[in-house]
């Protein structure tokens, strides 16, 4: 069985992962610009339980309780001025060996959970929780149902995956195509690399001057097509 988990952590990126889905033809999501790891070191995979949290810290720590080990818990909310999560639940969702928080909003405690070391995501820090918000703000949030992010509708069973660049998500379906594509990626860009390293221009290697050619008599040319002729990925 794969460890897509380990593997992610260990080699891969999200940037490797989204071309190795386009290259692949499987669909996939981004999370919106903006929320990325509060500390940039951090990197998360596993599959998803949803909460739309409605400003309701009890949907919140339900969500939590509920989650399983090696789980990514992906928090929405209707607002935005209002920290979501903050050091207690970090700490309870590290006793519970989650592989991960994403919040599409603001935490609180920033110091604390970069100390207590769970990868959380985010759009960046406010200081008042949904306890102290006035009660007509609040209602009961729901766990397990689709969500949208940005533009991406996630599910509860679908991956997460995240790190620096922000977070991509694939369906559990798809998995193995992609880190198979991955691997092939992965592999051509090392040599890439390792070329350019030794004296060889980016250009010579992915025959550019061609492409302007090709491209001065055909503006639709395609520059994937281009590269993929040339068994080279980027």
């Amino acid at each position: 069985m794969t460890d897509f988990s380990a593997i992610f952590q260990n080699q891969y990126s999200c940037a490797l992962l989204a071309d190795a889905a386009f290259r692949a033809g499987v669909p996939f999501g981004a999370a919106p610009h903006g929320l990325t790891p509060i500390d940039r070191a951090m990197k998360l995979a596993g599959p998803m339980i949803t909460v739309q949290a409605n400003n309701d810290l009890v949907t919140i720590l339900a969500g939590i309780h509920q989650a399983r080990a090696g789980d990514v818990v992906v928090i929405t909310n209707h607002s935005n001025e209002v920290a979501l999560i903050g050091d207690l639940i970090a700490t309870e969702a590290n006793r519970n060996n989650l592989a991960g928080i994403i919040v599409d909003g603001f935490v609180r405690d920033t110091t604390e959970l970069i100390e207590i070391g769970v990868p959380i995501f985010c759009k960046g820090a406010y200081p008042i929780g949904p306890l102290k918000l006035p009660q007509e703000l609040k209602a009961i949030g729901n766990i397990g149902l689709d969500l949208m992010l940005g533009n991406t509708t996630i599910k509860s069973g679908d991956w997460a995956f995240g790190d620096a660049d922000g977070a991509i998500f694939l369906g559990n379906l798809d998995l193995l195509e992609v880190f198979e594509w991955a691997e092939k990626s992965y592999q051509r860009e090392e040599s890439l690399a390792a070329q350019i390293r030794s004296g060889v221009s980016l250009g010579e290697l992915l025959d550019l001057e061609n492409f302007l050619e090709k491209r001065a008599s055909n503006p639709k040319a395609d520059f994937n097509e281009h590269i993929a002729k040339l068994g080279q990925a980027i």
